[in-house]
Formats: structure tokens, sequence, C-alpha cells
């Protein structure tokens, strides 16, 4: 893990016995198993709003049929890609 600024939070006793046998199981840090945890959980938040987003894009008719219109626009679209 690169070195960055840290802080201390509390939490339940039980918790912290519980983060440290997290972390030994899997041979790493209290801290890294703390970062992947969060941005697991932060991941997983943002795929749960598109999800809901495209649910309710789903139970709208007249805008299922408008980005479905509009994403056959976007596949009829013939242009040359950059040459960068």
């Amino acid at each position: 893990m690169a070195a960055t600024d840290t802080t201390t939070i509390r939490v339940p006793t039980e918790t912290r016995d519980r983060l440290k046998a997290l972390a030994a199981r899997r041979g790493e840090s209290a801290s890294e198993v703390v970062v992947k945890l969060v941005s697991a959980a932060d991941e997983d938040a943002m795929l749960a709003e598109v999800e809901a987003g495209f649910s309710r894009l789903a139970s709208d008719p007249a805008a299922l049929a408008a980005y479905r219109a509009e994403s056959r626009e976007l596949e009829a679209f013939d242009a040359p890609t950059p040459g960068w």
C-alpha cells in the first residue's frame, strides 16, 4: 500500500476484533482490508444506482422508446475514429 495520510476511527471492540481476524486470514493489514472493503462497498453502491436508473427507464415507455431510438442513431453513426 502506498504511503498516504492516515487517521484513526472509533469502532466497537467486536468490530475491531473481527477486522483483525479478517486481515489475518487474508494476510493483509487491517488498513488494507478497510481500503478494499470501502472500495467494494462504493462500487456496489454505484452499480445499484445504475441498476435503479435502468429500472426507472424500463418502467417509463416513452423514455425507453427515446433511449432505444437514440441508441439506434448512435449505432448508425459512421465517423472515422480520431488518429491520436
